[in-house]
């Protein structure tokens, strides 16, 4: 009979990493817990030993990163928050910052665009306590300033105007929406 995980189990590999939870075929799928011998946690979903589907991941320095996964890479939705207070809340492809996202840092400032490959790329709102600052990025780097809200509204790229709701939160609504007290 061959000796193939199927079901529910736990497995302790010899450098002491963990993994406790579904198994089909063999191989990690479903519901499943591992933890590397550095205390780096997942929880979440699995597919062929891979993380895939919402899970959290929790870094050994205590950054916690939740959402969606693909082939063990944050990929779709994903909140990112660092232990000194920053947070991401956006989309990502293959574990970089892609899409529409929120980035916050502690002390009030804003970061309200988009990301292409990791970085900003498109139009933004900037915010910093009562100033605030329009832009469009090319590849991490400013290409663009407005110098007014009705200026920057009549600039969206076609993709980019599903979105444009977010850029008209207030502080508090953005706050809210990121769980920021």
């Amino acid at each position: 009979m061959d000796d193939i995980q199927i079901g529910i189990g736990y497995e302790i590999w010899v450098d002491n990493s963990t993994y406790f939870g579904n198994y089909k075929n063999g191989k990690k799928d479903g519901i499943g817990t591992y933890i590397w011998n550095d205390e780096t946690k997942y929880e979440g979903e699995w597919k062929e030993n891979q993380m895939d589907g919402f899970g959290i991941y929790y870094f050994k320095n205590g950054r916690i990163c939740k959402g969606q996964w693909k082939e063990s890479k944050i990929n779709g939705y994903g909140e990112f928050t660092w232990v000194e207070g920053k947070k991401y809340y956006g989309f990502y492809i293959k574990d970089k910052k892609d899409g529409f996202g929120i980035y916050y840092w502690p002390g009030g400032k804003f970061f309200i665009g988009f990301w292409k490959e990791g970085k900003q790329h498109g139009i933004s709102k900037y915010i910093k306590g009562n100033q605030i600052k329009y832009c469009r990025w090319k590849n991490g780097k400013k290409d663009k300033m407005y110098m007014n809200e009705d200026q920057f509204f009549n600039c969206f790229e076609p993709e980019e105007e599903k979105f444009s709701e977010y850029f008209q939160w207030d502080i508090n609504r953005i706050k809210e929406y990121m769980e920021i007290k």
